[in-house]
């Protein structure tokens, strides 16, 4: 018994050495990579080569801003000052692009949590994605980048054509501004969905749309007030699940 116990700690200090030897080794390598008066690397090979990206960006300048009408190649530098373009990371990839986004929720929240009553949660990102990949990186949506929408929980209400969640998110909206609680428009009071137009926008670019069936079945949902387009998941997780193991980038709004 007292050889094994001998033994036992001769081979953990034997690899406690090995391990601080490789760690001495190692480090000051990893290290020498980089300069520190800059903080870039100093072999752009020894890294990642998603880091390092040559395409043209913007591809055309965004618009709706006051630097809209410049000419690309300058766009970033005339909106946000000079040296601004060279230090921009566009998006490398720009073929063959797959995303899934999976909305939960029928309304964005404020800082302390409370739905915002008149904003729909992912669908005023719609525009956003058609300008940042169509409009910014000169993608086609559809063809050069495919993108996936599944609507779970109470977020299935965004996909129908009329739901009780739009009356009654009106009425209490109203009854805040009425209060003085916040400022804005008075929404119409009306089961009509509002964003609807939203939502064929993106079905008209090329997006898909997915709805979960089990918040159809909570929220009452079929094909009499479903959006046409809208396709259906059995279930909204375990469809996102399975577009990332097939290769879908995710994202949660």
């Amino acid at each position: 018994m007292f050889n094994i116990k001998i033994t036992h700690t001769i081979k953990s200090i034997l690899l406690s050495i090995a391990v601080t030897g490789f760690l001495a080794m190692s480090l000051p390598s990893f290290a020498a990579r980089y300069d520190d008066n800059d903080h870039h690397s100093r072999n752009d090979n020894d890294f990642s080569a998603a880091v390092v990206n040559k395409e043209a960006c913007p591809v055309n300048a965004y618009p709706g801003t006051p630097y809209s009408g410049y000419p690309a190649s300058v766009a970033l530098d005339a909106e946000f000052g000079l040296g601004a373009q060279a230090i921009t990371q566009c998006l490398k990839n720009r073929k063959d692009l797959k995303v899934v986004v999976r909305v939960d929720n029928t309304f964005m929240t404020d800082p302390y949590g409370a739905a915002r009553l008149n904003s729909p949660l992912f669908l005023t990102n719609i525009e956003k994605m058609i300008t940042q990949y169509e409009i910014t990186h000169g993608l086609k949506i559809g063809q050069d980048i495919d993108i996936r929408v599944v609507f779970t929980g109470t977020a299935g209400a965004l996909v129908t054509t009329n739901h009780a969640i739009f009356t009654k998110a009106a009425t209490l909206w109203n009854a805040e501004i009425t209060a003085g609680k916040h400022g804005g428009a008075p929404l119409t009071v009306s089961s009509d969905n509002p964003y609807r137009a939203i939502v064929e926008r993106g079905l008209a670019k090329g997006m898909k749309f997915y709805l979960c069936q089990e918040a159809s079945r909570t929220l009452g949902i079929t094909m009499a007030n479903k959006i046409p387009g809208v396709n259906f998941v059995p279930a909204g997780h375990a469809a996102t699940a399975d577009f990332q193991m097939d290769g879908y980038a995710i994202i949660i709004p």
